[in-house]
């Protein structure tokens, strides 16, 4: 369905859903940042991140997506998530460079969206 086939106002509920979601995984990796102190490498992060996200991914979407999709959104909102771990540890907080980053990855991922034709996609909650 293309855009101008959407009902009013689904179009931005999608935008906002996507932008709901990119900002709680830049979050969940903040949180874990706070939460470890920065403490734990990368590798550790990664694998107990990715892990958290699978488990809410599958507890809202379970039979409802294949697992190949919900693979590979584990992925995509895992590399977010991994940004909001790393980004405290390498430079000091500023609100307009992390409004401006999420605006990017979201403005990124709508894109990447439009470009797919029946390809994997995005799920957001």
């Amino acid at each position: 369905m293309s855009d101008q086939e959407q009902p009013q106002g689904q179009g931005q509920q999608e935008i906002g859903s996507l932008s709901n979601s990119i900002l709680m995984a830049f979050n969940l990796g903040v949180q874990f940042n706070q939460q470890t102190q920065g403490t734990k490498s990368v590798t550790e992060v990664t694998g107990e991140l990715g892990h958290t996200i699978y488990t809410n991914l599958m507890q809202v979407y379970g039979e409802n997506v294949q697992d190949d999709l919900l693979r590979s959104n584990t992925e995509y909102f895992l590399q977010i998530a991994m940004m909001g771990y790393i980004v405290p540890s390498i430079c000091a907080f500023d609100e307009d460079f992390k409004n401006r980053l999420l605006q990017l990855i979201e403005m990124r991922a709508q894109k990447t969206e439009g470009q797919q034709a029946g390809g994997s996609k995005i799920i957001t909650t």
